[in-house]
Order: C-alpha cells, then structure tokens, then sequence
C-alpha cells in the first residue's frame, strides 16, 4: 500500500507542478490589449477552433506486459536478473489548444513478476536462483509544446520536458549479512564462528529527467497513431543489492564476515520511447495498442561493510572495515506491449 500511495502523490505531484502551464489564455496575461480575445461574432467561424472550449483532457488506464533485464557489476562480481513483469498503469492528460501546450502525468505498477537471477560472487562463483515477486513501480510527468498542428486538426508535433521515478526490483533473493557487532553477539560452533543476522530485498531507483519530442497524428475518423521519443541525460541510481553476497574470507585466526547490505549510488543515461495505434469507436473513447521501451546505463559506487572476529572458541571481534569500490557498470532495460483504455472529455 505504501508504493501505490508514493505513485498517486508523484503523480499528482507532476500535474501540479504543470498546472501553471495550462492557463487558459497566457495571452491575456503577458499580451498586450489587442491580443485580448473578442465577444463572438456572427461572421467569425468559432465551430472550427478552439477559442470557445481550449482545454481537453484525457483519463485511462493501461496494461503493460514487459520484458526486463539487470545487469550489475560490483567488482569482479555481478548481479542480473531477466523477467517479465505485468503492470497496471493509470494516466491522464489535458492540452490547451489556445496555448499549444499540455501536460500529462502516468503511474504504475506490477502485480506479477517472474524470471531468472544469476549471482556471481566476488570469487567468481556463479548460481541461479528463479524470480517469483518483487515489484516494479514507476510515476512521473511531463508538459510539452505542440510547435506544429493544433488539436482541432488532431496532428500535433512538438518538444517535451519532462521527470521519470522508476523503482526496478525483481526479488532476485537474499544475502544474509551479520548484525553482531560485539564479542558476545558471536559463538563457536566447533567449525567456524558464527553470530545474528538479517537480510534484505532489492531495492532500486532511478529518479531521471527526460527531454524529447512527441506527436500524433489521425489516420481517417476512427484511427489515429501517437508516440513519443525522449533522451535521458541524467539519471540518478542508489538503492541496495540486497541479494549480492560477499563472501566470509578466512586470514590465518581471523573470519571476515560480511556486516551490511550491498549499497549502490551512481548517474547514468538512456532513452525512452513508446507508439501507439488508436482506433475511436465514440468520439470520447479511445483504444490503444503498441509498445514502450525503456534504456538506462551508467556507473555506480558500491559500498559493504565487514567485522572481523577470530575464529575460535574465543570468537573476539578485533576489527571492522568499510569498502567502496567505484565506477562499477550497471544498466537497466525493460520494453514491451501495451493496451490502452482512454476516455477523452
């Protein structure tokens, strides 16, 4: 429940932040006295623009079945994962015709995920494990500019600026890590020393920023076709590996044993693109199907930490250490089908 309500806030979010855009004649506040609009008149033609009625709007939902793949590097070790994921999403939009702008705002999230993980360890040690859960969550917005077309026409063309959050975290498994931090929160077991310990899920967001080109155009009365291409200049990454296992490593009496989860923080870029072929049996509804894909890569900071405790019946802790290793490569891609259900107004 928390994710679904951290998608509605995000979204929500986008749509107000955008609400400044969609002034319903910017004209009229930054013209001049003549760029005022006038009374309607019996010669002017008001039936075929959009003087009367500027804002449409847009609301539905879509169903997005995709194929994902991770890759993660930490070291000499790796983590990657390939699935499917089904999500839901919900969307909406509203355009301004006397201004040539819009705004949309879209959020989503999976209700069954399943694939297969493959963990290579800092020694080199490779095993797979099968995906059954986890979650892929995403919300975001963008306000954009038609510099060709218009509405009435229903062919439009134009720049978009936009704010992706997308959360990629198929249960690839748990790791399980120490969390004794004293003497007496270990044992000896007659073979090696052990002591408490806990595990996490994967955790991984991406908060990016998109800038690309969108469009659409009508094919006849009931068809028409919409896409939309955006490159990612940056993107931010961090979250936690939570199935990536260091392993203990025994020097002469001492054990050092793994203390923390796998923490990532790093940038990257990509792209981000969708089309989409609509067909209108009403004139206020709207079926869509086509295929989005999503491309980010970049380098990530990994950081663990150990203790080191002797491995012995004594089992004292007689140190700990932090690591990070830096410019680890990692990328993201996920692309698939969607349908679409929409309600225009």
């Amino acid at each position: 429940m928390p994710r679904f309500s951290l998608l509605l806030a995000a979204a929500t979010g986008a749509i107000l932040v955008a609400a400044p855009a969609l002034a319903a004649d910017f004209s009229s506040i930054f013209g001049s006295d003549s760029d005022m609009r006038s009374g309607f008149s019996a010669d002017d033609d008001w039936a075929n623009t959009d003087v009367g009625d500027p804002l449409t709007f847009e609301l539905g939902l879509r169903y997005w079945y995709s194929w994902g793949a991770q890759n993660f590097n930490v070291d000499t070790g790796s983590l990657k994962d390939s699935d499917t994921t089904q999500s839901v999403e919900a969307h909406f939009r509203v355009d301004d015709a006397s201004t040539r702008t819009y705004a949309k705002a879209l959020g989503g999230l999976s209700f069954k995920t399943e694939g297969t993980a493959t963990n290579t360890s800092l020694l080199g040690m490779t095993t797979t494990s099968a995906v059954t859960d986890g979650h892929i969550a995403y919300a975001g917005g963008d306000v954009g500019y038609s510099w060709l077309g218009d509405t009435k026409s229903g062919a439009t063309l134009g720049p978009f600026a936009g704010y992706m959050y997308w959360n990629d975290s198929p249960d690839l498994g748990r790791a399980n890590f120490t969390t004794g931090t004293s003497t007496n929160d270990f044992s000896w077991n007659g073979f090696s020393v052990t002591g408490p310990g806990n595990s996490v899920e994967d955790g991984v967001e991406i908060n990016a920023l998109r800038l690309g080109f969108s469009g659409k155009a009508n094919l006849g009365s009931m068809f028409d076709v919409s896409g939309e291409l955006a490159a990612v200049p940056y993107a931010n990454i961090s979250g936690v590996l939570g199935a990536f296992s260091v392993p203990t490593v025994v020097s002469g009496t001492d054990a050092i044993i793994q203390s923390s989860p796998v923490s990532i923080n790093g940038w990257g870029y990509g792209a981000m693109g969708e089309v989409m072929f609509g067909m209108h049996p009403t004139s206020n509804l709207t079926f869509r199907l086509g295929g989005r894909a999503w491309y980010l890569q970049g380098t990530a900071d990994t950081t663990f930490n150990t203790i080191t405790v002797t491995n012995d019946n004594t089992h004292t802790v007689v140190g700990s250490q932090a690591y990070i290793q830096t410019s680890n490569p990692w990328s993201l891609f996920r692309y698939g089908a969607l349908a679409e259900m929409t309600y225009n107004f």
